[in-house]
């Protein structure tokens, strides 16, 4: 597939298995020609846990709000976003909007997410990790509805995950329920499994892996 957009990657972690955001349904490809990518690690935490990366850093401000950015691989990374924050969410989709010199809208279209979890060094039960984390995505998907009304999106919000039907940490079934508590209108898994690279929080281990791959539709 030749056609040419947009995508925004969230809780980015180790450069070495950053999300594939040019995957779509059917093991289609798409080339993005503007990538956000955004990490919930500051810029110094980032680089301490990617010492070989090059980077460029500068700072991106959107109205009160300055964040860390850089251009990795001619695509914008933007630290220090929680992605349960709408207003971090705006500012690193106007930093790229400004580098690209292109909508907003781009960027929100296609946004990708890979085995988002609250995990901590202290090890939650299951139940409890389950619940945390069915917060998390709902909150996540409220979080990008509400960007994209900030930024004038009123089109629909596609928001892909990576994550194994069995995940521990949020089964199908609690994944599906979460997404629908956060505003999807609609959810389906791939028939095709994609082949990934999977990591901790803390960067510590990482396993390459067959997964499932999801497709929440949020209305804005």
């Amino acid at each position: 597939m030749t056609v040419q957009s947009g995508a925004t990657s969230l809780a980015e972690g180790q450069y070495g298995f950053k999300t594939d955001v040019n995957f779509v349904f059917g093991k289609q490809r798409i080339i993005r020609t503007h990538v956000l990518r955004t990490a919930f690690h500051s810029l110094a935490e980032w680089k301490g846990r990617n010492p070989h990366v090059g980077l460029s850093p500068f700072k991106g401000r959107n109205a009160a709000v300055t964040k860390d950015a850089s251009i990795i691989d001619s695509e914008v990374w933007v630290f220090g976003i929680n992605a349960t924050q709408t207003q971090d969410i705006v500012a690193a989709v106007n930093i790229a909007s400004l580098y690209y010199k292109v909508k907003p809208s781009v960027f929100l279209r296609d946004i990708y997410t890979k085995n988002l979890n609250t995990e901590l060094k202290n090890k939650l039960a299951n139940e409890a990790l389950i619940r945390a984390n069915i917060g998390l995505y709902t909150k996540v998907c409220e979080a990008l509805i509400g960007a994209a009304k900030q930024l004038g999106v009123s089109h629909q919000l596609n928001l892909h995950v990576f994550s194994h039907n069995n995940n521990p940490k949020i089964p199908r079934d609690n994944l599906v329920k979460a997404l629908k508590a956060g505003g999807a209108e609609s959810i389906e898994t791939d028939e095709q499994r994609p082949r990934v690279i999977v990591g901790d929080n803390w960067g510590d281990l990482s396993v390459e892996q067959l997964t499932h791959f999801h497709l929440a539709k949020l209305k804005v």
